[in-house]
């Protein structure tokens, strides 16, 4: 009987335990589709505001055609705007004139367009489908205008390929996992931008893609997922497509079976336990306090696995959240604030320069340094996250391209620091490009800008091969540093100098060693105050394949992490 209630609590527990396991995968699938549907509106509320710019000049242009309109006039707002046509209608659709460009064809499509219906519901604006017009094809803006004459309605014809380019960049903006695409997309499911090669602009957005977009959320037989959110005063529609895999791979592959494999472990735990306690009631009398010894002790190794497995699952769980939660707050939430900052400070700057005072002038100056140095510290840090994370492949890299790239970047620091750059022969080694070159140009930068006031700055690159290894060396003639603090300098922050004699966040040296640790190498500091220091960089030639090699273009590293970073400061 006692057996037969443990076997029934031990059933119980591992029942809640599943629940619970299957709703928390539940929920955070459906945390999942809500971040990306948040983004969706966003993007569009973003696309939305491109085209209410154009109601700000609606004033100017009432007073331009509020009497008769010629051709001249339209010809000639059309060429300064870069529209491919300009036509002025009356509310009822009646085309009062229209610029050269606007054809036969372009007033036939004028209707199909739909842009002279959306605006009678009263909106500042609306935009249409895209129509033929020529080899290319068009969409109509429109803009009401209330002018001495009645309530007109400005016509405004943008190019394919200008509304593409405008509307790509933006779309190119949205963050997403590796896979992702972007798309608007018309009433007619016309393609007016695309963040894909896959997908062209013009052409018909149908098949399983259409499909999936027959409700809001929804997943496809292709194996992506699709979110949708319409665009006001158009007739648009914004796509967000990703593949299923990437974007819930949280929950997806190994993440989604490991929980359910812990389940199974304790449920074989727990049908162990049950065993060795129906052997210990049927067992000899003379066997019971041997039995009782071993069952003590196997109750604690299960006691000890059981808590190290939830414990590694904990943070396994943790640390995976505060992985995405990072990359997602590093890559838009928190440089997006930075850059406004940034804006609205250099604006205030320019144009209340006369009603500051010297000291106002002075904090917005500050204002302005300081997101500057919070923006660069946000993208060292994703970088620094990002060596082992979102790594690229190893390939064959020669060295003497690379530094060459890493010269041609640096030029403009070279010529106003009068650098002498020496550059020996360089060996050949299978590593990852992007990061070869992000380790050369945070050692030839750094040695750069740790240069001694009054002497010529020379920078040494140098490679020796012995056996299977190399040694990549980048020696300087600057200020140099203690030799305690040699291997400090290579920890996240550390600094010897302050932020405005030497500017930087701390995590070049802690970048490189990262990526140094990554090829399955190192790297050492040698320094002499007053004299110079030599980095030293020891990698093997040929590198065992990784697994599970991912590559990412938004991981390319475009900016040197400055810093000779010692002592904090």
């Amino acid at each position: 009987m006692l057996l037969v209630c443990a076997a029934l609590l031990v059933l119980g527990l591992l029942v809640a335990f599943a629940i619970a396991l299957a709703s928390n995968q539940a929920s955070s699938r459906a945390a999942i589709t809500a971040r990306v549907h948040d983004r969706a509106k966003i993007a569009a509320a973003l696309v939305d505001t491109l085209f209410a710019s154009a109601t700000q000049q609606a004033p100017t242009f009432a007073k331009q055609l509020g009497g008769h309109v010629s051709e001249a006039l339209l010809n000639g707002d059309a060429a300064t705007g870069n529209a491919t046509y300009l036509a002025v209608a009356l509310p009822d659709g009646r085309v009062l004139a229209g610029s050269s460009g606007f054809t036969a064809q372009a007033r036939a499509e004028l209707p199909r367009s739909g842009a002279l219906a959306l605006i009678s519901h009263g909106d500042a604006y609306a935009v249409g489908n895209m129509v033929p017009y020529g080899r290319a094809g068009v969409t109509d803006l429109a803009v009401p205008l209330a002018t001495a004459s009645g309530r007109r309605i400005l016509i405004d014809g943008l190019s394919e390929q200008l509304l593409g380019l405008l509307l790509t960049q933006e779309l190119n903006r949205i963050p997403g996992v590796a896979g992702s695409e972007n798309l608007i997309v018309d009433g007619s499911d016309t393609v007016i931008a695309s963040s894909t090669a896959r997908v062209h602009v013009g052409s018909r957005f149908g098949g399983a893609q259409g499909a999936a977009m027959l409700g809001r959320f929804s997943d496809s037989r292709d194996g992506r997922y699709y979110d949708i959110e319409p665009l006001t005063d158009s007739t648009w529609k914004l796509v967000l497509s990703a593949p299923s895999g990437a974007l819930f791979a949280s929950i997806s592959g190994l993440h989604r079976w490991v929980p359910w494999l812990l389940l199974m472990a304790f449920a074989l735990v727990g049908v162990v336990a049950l065993t060795l306690g129906w052997r210990l009631l049927h067992s000899a009398e003379r066997d019971l306090a041997r039995s009782n010894a071993e069952l003590a002790a196997v109750n604690l190794r299960l006691a000890s696995s059981n808590a190290q497995l939830e414990r590694r699952a904990t943070e396994l769980s943790r640390s995976n959240a505060e992985l995405d939660q990072f990359a997602s707050i590093a890559s838009h939430d928190l440089q997006e604030p930075l850059r406004k900052v940034r804006t609205f400070t250099q604006q205030l700057a320019v144009t209340e320069a006369e009603r500051l005072s010297e000291r106002g002038a002075d904090y917005l100056m500050r204002a302005n340094r300081a997101a500057e140095r919070m923006q660069r510290l946000i993208q060292d840090l994703l970088q620094f996250s990002r060596v082992t994370t979102k790594p690229r492949a190893f390939v064959a890299v020669d060295l003497n391209e690379a530094m060459a790239d890493v010269a041609e970047d640096l030029s403009i620091e070279l010529e106003e620091s009068g650098t002498e750059l020496q550059v020996g022969s360089l060996p050949t080694l299978s590593a990852d490009p992007t990061q070869m070159r992000q380790l050369l140009l945070n050692l030839v930068s750094n040695a750069i800008k740790f240069r001694r006031p009054g002497t010529p700055p020379q920078v040494r690159v140098s490679a020796t091969v012995s056996g299977e290894r190399v040694q990549l060396m980048v020696a300087d003639n600057g200020i140099g540093f203690e030799p305690q603090y040699s291997d400090r300098i290579f920890k996240v922050f550390e600094r010897l100098h302050g932020r405005d004699e030497y500017p930087g966040t701390g995590i070049g040296l802690a970048l490189c060693q990262k990526i140094a640790a990554r090829h399955n190498g190192e790297i050492s500091a040698h320094g002499e105050p007053g004299v110079g220091a030599t980095f030293t960089v020891t990698l093997p030639l040929v590198q065992q394949p990784e697994d599970d090699q991912a590559s990412d273009a938004s991981d390319t590293i475009t900016e040197p992490a400055e810093d000779r970073n010692h002592v904090s400061d």
